[in-house]
């Protein structure tokens, strides 16, 4: 019975007078019922009143107090006593027989059992007592002009609701609620966003690959005889950088001598010069609503072997992505303007770098390709409608290799017949272009797809003038208001 406090019709006038100081506004939820009037004012008006109507029999209530903070409970009938199982969370004093101070004192649970002269239970309160957060919620409201949020305490935790204008807002009540608080899990952010917006994101990945190989070399094979002995020289062209010789022209001769013993000559000439040029160019367009993620893969999967069971020798595969992939979650946030955190990616597969796994006693070999990756991953913040260049990647690589016979391949002129030249050159470059829009749903009859107006070609047309299709038919009304009166929608050929 340590944690039980009986208390009688008396109460010191100091208790009294503290009580008086506190004000803070509380709630009282009934569990059957019977109706309780709230009539708390404003900071500093003193403690909140709440008059119950017991009705007939008696009644539970649940009270909800802020620490430090008092509720005066006005009851119609007399009470005697008032029992209450753990005083350290909330103190009660009997002002008068009808009038009650309530005080909540540290964050916790308990509840109070109030009895009439005879002994009868008149009231029972379920008292709650959390944290005082009243100054958070005004706070709030008034840095933020519009927004609606309330303030919900459990224990030291605090629970956002309500409505604000756009997720900016809604992260900054967030930020505000975390200094109240001393660590950042005790918040809960369940605030309702008016009204969404959506945002566009049209992005340009460009990128372009130059590539050049060069090779040049003699191949020369010589004997001479004389008698029983012979000399052998030979000097054949190797490409080191390239491997062998990638294709070209291959042109040679030989030589015998008419005199016995014989004198043997033969050589060739290669060259061999190649130049490619590789363009990537992807445009998509996505939406997202503010503060949702989106993504975009152009490209495909390819498998990779993870696992192999021992018993039956089944191999678990995983696909890995390789294209053109891109991933943006965009906020807006106050005047139009929007935040993006987005990431762009162009990875392909390259035998350079891969993986061979020999088959042991079956003799096959399993390889597991690679990738070459260029990717670009950044927060930016630009307005609806603006542009910003993210990522320009210039990767410029030359390789040159000679090959020479030592000594005789230093000589000029003559010299050339005994080198061999290979040579390699890769420059890549790469430019994303970003450009985002605030956007509305529109009416479908607004866009066309490649189906639209589509005709095939006949027989005749097609064996005649080598057609597969006719024109795209354009939308009605495309042209008008146009001076210029041309095809419109998406080119088939």
């Amino acid at each position: 019975m340590s944690r039980l406090k009986l208390l009688r019709s008396a109460a010191p006038a100091m208790i009294i007078a503290a009580l008086a100081q506190a004000a803070a506004p509380v709630a009282i939820a009934q569990d059957f019922p019977i109706q309780a009037q709230s009539l708390s004012g404003g900071p500093g008006s003193g403690p909140a009143t709440v008059r119950v109507d017991l009705g007939s029999g008696g009644a539970t209530r649940t009270l909800a107090l802020p620490r430090g903070k008092s509720a005066v409970i006005e009851l119609p009938v007399d009470v005697r006593d008032i029992l209450i199982t753990n005083p350290a969370v909330a103190d009660a004093v009997l002002r008068t027989p009808r009038q009650i101070y309530v005080l909540g004192m540290t964050s916790g649970q308990t509840d109070a059992i109030l009895f009439d002269a005879s002994g009868r239970r008149i009231l029972s309160l379920n008292i709650r007592v959390d944290a005082d957060f009243g100054a958070l919620a005004e706070t709030i409201n008034r840095v933020l002009p519009g927004a609606r949020v309330q303030v919900e305490p459990i224990g030291d935790a605090v629970i956002l609701t309500g409505m604000v204008a756009n997720a900016g807002d809604a992260d900054k009540a967030a930020q505000i609620a975390l200094r109240y608080v001393s660590k950042p899990e005790q918040v809960l952010n369940m605030l309702s966003i008016a009204g969404k917006d959506q945002v566009m994101l049209r992005v340009r990945v460009v990128e372009v690959q130059r590539s050049v190989i060069k090779q040049l070399g003699v191949n020369l094979n010589a004997i001479l005889q004389q008698g029983s002995g012979s000399i052998t020289l030979g000097q054949a062209a190797n490409f080191s950088i390239n491997g062998t010789l990638g294709g070209g022209v291959s042109v040679g001769g030989s030589y015998t001598g008419s005199n016995t013993p014989a004198d043997i000559l033969t050589g060739s000439i290669r060259a061999f010069e190649r130049v490619g040029l590789v363009r990537t160019l992807a445009e998509p367009n996505l939406t997202a609503v503010s503060g949702e993620a989106a993504r975009f893969l152009a490209g495909g999967e390819y498998p990779v072997p993870v696992n192999q069971d021992s018993s039956n020798g089944t191999v678990t595969v995983e696909y890995k992505p390789f294209g053109v992939g891109l991933a943006f979650t965009p906020i807006v946030l106050s005047g139009g303007r929007i935040s993006l955190k987005i990431s762009t990616e162009i990875s392909e597969l390259t035998t350079q770098g891969a993986f061979t796994l020999s088959g042991g006693t079956t003799g096959t070999s399993l390889t597991i390709p690679a990738l070459t990756v260029r990717r670009a991953e950044t927060s930016i913040e630009l307005p609806s409608g603006g542009s910003m260049m993210i990522a320009g990647l210039i990767q410029q690589t030359t390789r040159e290799n000679l090959d020479a016979l030592p000594g005789v391949g230093s000589v000029p002129v003559i010299g050339s017949l005994f080198r061999s030249r290979d040579f390699l050159q890769g420059d890549t470059e790469m430019v994303v272009i970003v450009t985002a829009f605030i956007v509305d749903p529109t009416n479908p009859g607004a866009f066309q797809s490649p189906a639209d107006g589509l005709q095939f070609a006949s027989d005749a047309e097609t064996l005649l003038f080598g057609r597969l299709n006719k024109a795209v038919g354009a939308p009605p009304g495309a042209n008008a208001g146009r001076a210029y009166q041309g095809p419109i929608g998406y080119v088939i050929e």
